[in-house]
């Protein structure tokens, strides 16, 4: 920043006027960097602006590669589960009978005896079904825990590009505090020359000037952090990514969808529904699996000059295993996820009504610091400039004054991010994205 000289060409006042109008336009100048810093990027007119960035994220993170590989690991599984549970088996046997020498006769007989046989254990129930619903399911499962990652991960993305872009916004806030700071004690030190201000005048504009370099010091670290976990999360440059708007959802587009229906659709409590229907299989598969599966045996052979034609049949007898314990285990199983699905149901419709009821507020919050606050603190830091130059207030009251302002424009900005990050969660909650973004995680 350009520090502010007195303004030489000013001859028709005394000098000491002249040097106090020229003090006075100096510090306006300076008290005009004092306001909430707009955004020197382009602004786009819908929530779509960001897209490309969410959709890159979704694309290459490697949360989405995990999650559609185990996409492809249950279809895998479901094949596995829809095969045959029995394959046939081909047996051999053969059998060397030898009859000794009898009284009647002098030599005794050797006869051969051989079998070829195919067996086949047939499913006597429903087993081969119930395993094959449970691969559909499983697909079912994976399928609304890939939503459900891309769901987490949009959201974060979302999340860490409001914290990074706030964080631009509060580090130019403090560069210009620090500016101003640094342009005041020059002022300072020239009404201290010409015998118009105290030492501690400026010794208290020193001090204020360097606790507004802590403020930016601390700034820029936020910053750092911020723009890395950014740079994390989408392997992209964050300053090339487009601004967020300076509109957001109203408060009834984003929370005015009955909820039941929002929690029909979330992914979580479809992956849950999924996982009750597995465990309602299981349980008919257990029940299935107590009835004994058959082995048919046929086949043929000769013995020795005679043809032989042979078959059978074998059942399992179920006295030492009966089954009925995993009955018992497959029931309580479907209990539990039951459970589990009401459980996650009441915890994501407390989670929605209370992400709403944030969104709600932190949208109001900013909006009304947007139009009630911001012309304000340029006026009221300009007024303090004029007032403290013209000596109708000490130099201690100007810097708690200007302290204060600088204090609700650092609000604005907070309030600003909690604005975006609280539309992150309440769309996370909601499964919202699609709808206000054009995405479908």
């Amino acid at each position: 920043m350009k520090s502010i000289s007195p303004l030489p060409t000013i001859t028709i006042l005394p000098p000491s006027k002249s040097f106090r109008l020229s003090l006075i336009c100096a510090a306006g100048a300076a008290a005009s960097q004092l306001i909430f810093p707009t955004a020197a990027r382009a602004i786009e007119p819908s929530l779509t602006a960001i897209t490309p960035y969410l959709e890159k994220v979704l694309a290459e993170h490697p949360r989405s590669h995990q999650a559609r590989s185990d996409v492809e690991r249950a279809r895998a599984e479901a094949e596995v589960l829809a095969q045959p549970l029995y394959n046939p088996e081909l047996g051999f046997s053969g059998e060397h009978k030898r009859t000794p020498a009898g009284t009647d006769s002098g030599t005794g007989e050797t006869t051969w005896t051989r079998v070829v046989e195919v067996s086949l254990t047939t499913d006597f129930g429903a087993k081969q079904q119930r395993r094959s619903e449970i691969g559909t399911q499983g697909v079912d499962v994976a399928n609304a825990g890939e939503a459900e990652a891309r769901l987490a991960l949009v959201s974060e993305a979302l999340t860490r590009l409001a914290r990074y872009q706030g964080a631009q916004d509060k580090e130019a806030l403090a560069a210009r505090q620090e500016a101003a700071m640094a342009s005041f004690v020059r002022l300072a030190e020239r009404q201290r020359k010409a015998g118009d201000s105290s030492a501690a005048d400026l010794s208290l504009a020193r001090l204020a000037l360097a606790e507004t370099a802590r403020l930016r010091a601390d700034a820029r670290v936020d910053l750092a952090r911020a723009r890395e976990e950014v740079r994390g999360l989408c392997a992209c440059v964050p300053d090339e990514i487009a601004p967020l708007p300076p509109q957001l959802p109203i408060e009834d587009a984003v929370v005015g969808e009955d909820i039941d229906r929002v929690l029909d659709r979330h992914p979580i409590l479809r992956g849950l529904r999924a996982r009750v229907e597995v465990a309602r299989s299981e349980l008919r598969l257990s029940e299935e699996e107590r009835i004994p599966d058959p082995t048919f045996r046929l086949g043929g052979g000769s013995e020795g000059d005679a043809t032989l034609v042979t078959f059978g049949v074998s059942v399992p007898i179920p006295v030492l295993n009966s089954g009925s314990a995993k009955v018992r285990a497959s029931g309580r199983g479907l209990v539990t996820a039951e459970a589990a699905e009401a459980t996650a149901r009441r915890e994501i419709a407390t989670e929605l009504a209370a992400a709403r009821a944030s969104y709600v507020e932190a949208h109001r919050g900013w909006r009304m610091w947007r139009d009630q606050a911001m012309a304000p603190i340029e006026q009221q830091a300009a007024l303090m400039e004029r007032m403290w130059l013209g000596g109708e207030i000490t130099a201690t009251d100007y810097f708690i004054q200007i302290r204060e302002t600088a204090r609700v424009a650092q609000q604005g900005s907070e309030l600003k991010t909690s604005a975006w990050t609280s539309l992150a969660t309440v769309l996370k909650a909601s499964n919202g994205f699609e709808t206000f973004m054009g995405l479908a995680p």
